[in-house]
């Protein structure tokens, strides 16, 4: 009897320590990250201010080192959903951004480097999707699309855009993967590396 007695003790007392030990780090960031956009993040990586941008560095496998600031790469909220990050230049008509150093990448095809040329804005671009609701880490969404450019000789053309990030709200750095379709000129597809941040990064 005393046996048994020893022995269902036992058994609460281990139920018990399971019921308080912490929480696995399975349970804490799961499979699938939270599905409600981080408005922290937003606050984060944008500013509603007139021509604000972030420091935006492409990684230029040719160079195999990552460029100089990308200037004039202008953020917004976007006017259709405040949940995503939009880059465009609302403030100078007739004009755009160098949206992930497409301005450059494709100055072949448009015959200038100039944003006021090629006339770049896109409205949804990235949304932040916390690991778990309170998060200050979670995935970036890019949003596939095409993107439209606009040639030296006012004529248009389109290049896809897809790809996918994490971000930190504690280092304040977004790092994204973003794979361009040129299908539309001919080509196949290109996958470049960027990391943006609200201050300069030392790279």
């Amino acid at each position: 009897m005393k046996k048994l007695f020893i022995f269902l003790t036992a058994i609460v007392l281990a139920t018990g320590c399971k019921k308080d030990q912490p929480q696995d780090k399975a349970d804490l960031y799961p499979d699938q990250p939270a599905s409600i956009p981080s408005s922290s993040a937003m606050a984060t990586f944008q500013s509603n201010v007139a021509f604000y941008q972030m420091f935006v560095y492409r990684f230029d496998p040719v160079s195999n080192a990552w460029t100089n600031r990308i200037a004039s790469h202008f953020s917004t909220t976007s006017a259709t959903d405040p949940t995503f990050l939009g880059f465009t230049n609302p403030n100078v008509p007739d004009s755009g951004v160098p949206m992930f150093d497409m301005v450059r990448l494709y100055s072949t095809q448009t015959g200038t480097t100039n944003i006021r040329t090629v006339k770049i804005n896109v409205d949804q671009v990235l949304q932040f999707l916390p690991d778990y609701i309170g998060a200050k880490t979670g995935v970036v969404k890019v949003k596939t699309q095409d993107v439209v450019l606009t040639k030296a000789d006012a004529s248009t053309f389109k290049i896809g855009i897809s790809g996918s990030g994490t971000y930190s709200e504690v280092t304040k750095i977004i790092d994204l993967s973003i794979t361009f379709n040129e299908a539309a000129i001919g080509g196949t597809t290109k996958t470049f590396a960027y990391k943006l941040s609200p201050t300069a990064i030392a790279l």
